[in-house]
């Protein structure tokens, strides 16, 4: 049996045509959730070249991926799409369903072209198109906002099998057909992390003091401005004013230039690291044990993996009241998006309670428990063995070359 997988998301190969992730989309995660179910899979997104060796492989023995045009170049978007359709079409065709994690334009399409051809179709359900849009900081974007949100309501409304993210924020926002299989499955498939991990953190956090320097850390593409990256920046600024010496370390890629120009605006180039990406695992984690706390400013979320795996390591959080992020963290340390001030004031009364560091220390690493690969695993492999069962049992299969 083959499966197709369809998302937005930005691979990078290299001239040997190996295909890289940012640790989202690996090989190890297409053999956990897909491979186990179906023989081959073809993942269908976007694309570009790349050399490098700080980034996780995402191709591999049973998985073709392809390379999709991209939709968001207003100038060559109507032919970009009737190029996507077509593409779209003789990849679906001969494989047996379709699996489109959405807000995706290209994803959204292969729904359409799924029902088109008669293919059984899962949505995988991990972000609010409406936020993303409506923050994107152009008014195109609020116009259309709106129009989206609706067109993704009515597709996962329609949709037969749904996979959401979250436990409650995008099934209220997003709801499903109840004669629908659902289930809820975040994205983050961590491991059980040993409790040395916690002690070494509690033990930390004991010698902890209000005229140190703390080291706060951040994960999120450069580029985008749904991070929240900015109102990070300027809550640093607000907490230095405040006598508090923190230094906002973030993680990620893309261009920089914007923030890097906001930090020289503010005078506190000295307290704001950009550390570049690193592959996922291992020493994503120690760069977590690096850091005192941890935030997550987003604008739009569904539910975020970095902040699963800051709690993970017993790292204190605090994350704005986006998406799912309330479902995660104390309702104490939750912001409001965009405002730098709740946040610095957020950091602040935390950092000033070592009993409040140690209680969210612990409560996070309990909560993450929730995420870890094991018991995710169990829920996915249950939801695709009643799809298989219930939409492909009746069929008769003939594997093709893979292309």
């Amino acid at each position: 049996m083959e499966l197709v997988f369809v998302h937005s998301h930005i691979f990078k190969y290299d001239k040997n045509k190996r295909v890289y992730t940012d640790g989202k989309l690996t090989y190890q995660m297409w053999e956990n959730r897909y491979l186990k179910h179906f023989d081959k899979l073809k993942v269908a997104a976007r694309g570009v070249e790349y050399e490098g060796d700080n980034l996780n492989i995402s191709s591999g023995s049973r998985v073709k991926h392809y390379i999709l045009p991209t939709l968001s170049n207003v100038a060559r978007r109507n032919k970009n799409l009737r190029i996507l359709k077509e593409d779209l079409e003789k990849i679906i065709e001969n494989a047996d369903a379709v699996v489109a994690r959405v807000p995706s334009g290209h994803a959204y399409h292969a729904i359409k072209i799924a029902k088109k051809l008669k293919k059984p179709y899962v949505i995988e359900v991990v972000g609010d198109v409406f936020p993303a849009l409506w923050n994107h900081g152009k008014i195109l974007g609020k116009i259309i906002a709106p129009i989206y949100y609706y067109k993704y309501r009515n597709i996962i409304k329609h949709s037969s099998y749904n996979i959401y993210v979250t436990e409650e924020y995008l099934q209220k926002k997003y709801p499903y057909n109840h004669s629908a299989k659902i289930i809820n499955a975040s994205n983050v498939e961590i491991s059980l992390v040993p409790k040395e991990i916690l002690e070494e953190k509690l033990r930390k956090i004991k010698l902890m003091h209000i005229n140190q320097e703390y080291n706060i850390g951040l994960i999120g593409s450069y580029s985008s401005k749904q991070k929240g990256i900015d109102t990070a920046i300027k809550a640093i600024k607000n907490l230095s004013k405040q006598g508090i010496d923190c230094n906002l370390h973030i993680l990620g890629d893309g261009d920089k230039s914007w923030l890097i120009e906001l930090v020289k605006e503010l005078n506190i180039e000295d307290k704001i690291h950009f550390s570049g990406s690193l592959p996922g695992g291992e020493k994503v984690f120690n760069w977590l044990d690096s850091m005192d706390i941890y935030i997550q400013p987003s604008l739009t979320e569904g539910l975020p993996r970095a902040l699963i795996e800051a709690m993970s390591r017993g790292l204190p959080c605090v994350g704005s009241s986006v998406g799912g992020i309330p479902e995660l963290i104390d309702k104490r340390f939750i912001h409001e998006p965009k405002s730098s001030k709740q946040l610095s004031d957020k950091i602040r009364n935390l950092l000033r309670n070592n009993q409040s560091l140690e209680e969210q220390s612990i409560n996070n690493y309990n909560n993450a428990k929730q995420y870890t690969s094991e018991v995710l695993n169990t829920r996915r492999d249950e939801f695709w063995k009643s799809f298989i069962n219930t939409e492909l049992k009746k069929h008769t299969f003939t594997d093709g070359d893979l292309v």
